[in-house]
């Protein structure tokens, strides 16, 4: 595979040529695909370094790859779905809730994520009849299902 084959695939940079209408579209269209490019990559070395956090139970190193994951499955999702920070005819409480339920629909799957791991952790020290490993494990359990529930509470907060 030649460089000007992985080139032709790569989205190419506006002209400064092209109306400006059409320029500032362009433009937004070509960040908008290589920041979401890199939260991918971001999402993906979260996902190994939680792979490897998996094999050393480091429940610390687990949370903090599981956190990095997240964060680029947010970039993503942000940067793909750009309008819900337009203020259209529905009004700003509409844009905010919109916001909200985004965030609201993240912080639940951390937490959800979170209590997989917690019960995974435990799981381990069972096996290994490990007891501050299992109480790490409650912990981080209790952890993620309290972060699940101010998910699924965050309307009636906000």
């Amino acid at each position: 595979m030649s460089l000007n084959t992985i080139l032709a695939i790569l989205p190419n940079p506006p002209a400064p040529t092209i109306p400006p209408a059409t320029l500032a579209a362009d433009t937004i269209t070509f960040f908008q695909v290589w920041i979401s490019r890199i939260g991918g990559l971001v999402a993906f070395i979260g996902a190994v370094k939680f792979a490897l956090s998996i094999k050393s139970e480091d429940a610390r190193e687990q949370i903090q790859s599981v956190l990095i994951m997240v964060s680029g499955f947010m970039i993503r999702a942000a940067v793909n779905n750009l309008n819900i920070f337009t203020f259209g005819a529905a009004g700003i409480d509409a844009e905010f809730q919109a916001i909200m339920n985004f965030i609201g629909q993240w912080v639940g799957r951390v937490g959800a994520l979170a209590l997989l791991i917690g019960a995974i952790i435990f799981a381990f020290a069972i096996k290994d009849s490990n007891a501050n490993t299992k109480v790490s494990g409650l912990k981080t359990m209790a952890a993620g299902g309290i972060t699940a529930a101010v998910a699924v509470l965050l309307p009636t907060f906000v």
